[in-house]
């Protein structure tokens, strides 16, 4: 449960339905966001239940009046949740920070840190193979010494292996397809999109400090 304790499918045994007026639904998203919040706009560093209980209350506002007194119960700290509401990778991997998406470095910056799994033009099919496996991907940037030359993916290995049923101790020069487009970190995911086609299912993009990284159709459609 993304909201433990009071997000279980668990009735204590002291709970009296007979003095309980009303209830309201918080997702976990907007429990999360208003941890979040009550951390960084109140300075009270909560857990997540303290964040539905909010958001709960925001949401039957229209039930009280100017004069009314309303009592809200914190009953749990953040330290438990430093790496979940508090973690911004950790809301991004779940959809709950609501991130507008503008450049390639806005799409690839949760792994601009990983390495960019290449194969060189001279190591044999099966080692794109086995990255492929490995990383779980689908295509892979060639490279030599001038740099990105061409690329694999898995329509290529596919077309070969219907030709030739021992690709996998073959050159990867002699089946590689072109080479992905470079574009630069602040190219807008307008210009980015366009660029993947039928005929290109990938993008580079130069990081401009030394490194790169891709861009599929599916980082695409999940930045949409």
């Amino acid at each position: 449960y993304i909201t433990e304790g009071i997000g279980e499918d668990i009735l204590p045994k002291n709970v009296n339905f007979s003095i309980i007026d009303g209830f309201t639904k918080v997702t976990d998203k907007d429990a999360a966001i208003y941890t979040q919040r009550l951390s960084k706009e109140e300075g009270m560093f909560l857990g997540n239940s303290a964040g539905a209980a909010v958001k709960g209350l925001l949401q039957l506002k229209e039930h009280f009046t100017k004069e009314d007194v309303v009592v809200v119960l914190f009953h749990d700290h953040g330290s438990r949740y430093v790496g979940k509401m508090f973690n911004d990778n950790w809301m991004r991997e779940r959809g709950f920070l609501e991130e507008k998406i503008k450049t390639a470095a806005d799409i690839t910056k949760n792994n601009a840190e990983r390495p960019l799994v290449t194969v060189q033009t001279e190591e044999l099919v099966s080692h794109a193979i086995e990255r492929m496996k490995t990383f779980k991907i689908s295509q892979i940037p060639v490279k030599d010494i001038n740099g990105f030359v061409g690329s694999i993916d898995e329509s290529i290995l596919l077309q070969y292996f219907i030709k030739d049923k021992n690709i996998a101790e073959k050159p990867i020069k002699e089946i590689m397809g072109k080479p992905y487009p470079i574009v630069k970190k602040m190219t807008t995911l307008e210009d980015v999109s366009k660029l993947i086609t039928n005929e290109n299912d990938a993008v580079i993009i130069d990081l401009e400090n030394g490194n790169h990284h891709i861009i599929t159709k599916y980082d695409i459609i999940s930045a949409i």
